[in-house]
């Protein structure tokens, strides 16, 4: 690469490097950012029992998965007001009454960062008569401005329940997705572009430019023809002076020459 072209390629990797760090959400509204492999969005599935089952639904969203017979869900309800962590320890509280005489175990209540704001969860876990593990279940409540999203997470599937802390990382990815134009980068952007049209256009003026003035040097005809004549030889080429003298050779030799 020489010297003309590094201003070309320095600005367009500057140009890409800009644009894979606008990172835009997967999906829009208040929804699980990355859900696990097979999980699809079905709003119309319901759950037993919510986290605030006593508050008004402002908002639902489900991811369901089934296969095998090992049901997951995924369960997003908004709810207004912003809730705190005195709600979600009542909530927490009230589930472990309802559980009474049940094989479940319930987990401390512990802060998540999600969607860049602390929010509150616990974890549970469902055992069957044997011992055997049923359930896993990740619960948190996240709290904006005016609204509150409660995110259930239970799954029976073997490959979940084996990694629990699995769950938590996916309520985590929880966010309020929305693709607007950002622009201070769209600025950035087109300030790049156009110091990248301004360098390639100025490269094709140069190009051009050497072009116009380059000096086209025309052999004529007749010096070509006649740059192998020597004065010396009569102003005959060095091919017809020898020709000649083979000839009169020739002649000299022939018997009466």
């Amino acid at each position: 690469m020489n010297d003309t072209s590094r201003p070309v390629w320095a600005t367009a990797i500057l140009l890409v490097a800009s644009l894979s760090a606008c990172e835009m959400p997967r999906f829009d509204g208040p929804q699980i950012q990355h859900p696990p492999p097979a999980f699809t969005l079905n709003p119309s599935t319901q759950q037993d029992r919510r986290m605030f089952p006593d508050r008004e639904v402002l908002y639902h969203d489900a991811w369901v998965e089934a296969s095998w017979g090992n049901f997951s869900g995924i369960y997003i309800n908004g709810h207004p007001g912003a809730l705190g962590p005195e709600d979600v320890d009542a909530a927490r509280a009230a589930a472990i009454a309802m559980a009474t005489g049940s094989l479940a175990e319930f987990g401390e209540l512990e802060t998540v960062e999600v969607d860049g704001r602390t929010a509150w969860g616990w974890a549970e876990s469902w055992r069957l008569e044997n011992g055997g593990l049923a359930y896993v279940v990740f619960r948190a409540a996240v709290p904006y401005d005016t609204i509150t999203y409660a995110i259930d997470f239970l799954t029976g599937d073997p490959g979940l329940k084996i990694r629990p802390d699995s769950l938590r990382t996916i309520v985590a990815s929880f966010a309020v997705g929305e693709t607007t134009a950002n622009l201070p980068l769209l600025a950035v952007l087109a300030a790049v572009s156009l110091i990248l049209l301004h360098t390639l256009r100025a490269r094709q003026r140069a190009r051009a430019e050497a072009t116009r003035t380059m000096t086209l040097i025309t052999m004529p005809k007749d010096e070509g023809q006649g740059r192998d004549r020597n004065p010396a030889l009569g102003g005959d080429s060095i091919a017809q002076a020898i020709t000649r003298r083979l000839e009169e050779r020739q002649r000299t030799a022939e018997p009466g020459g």
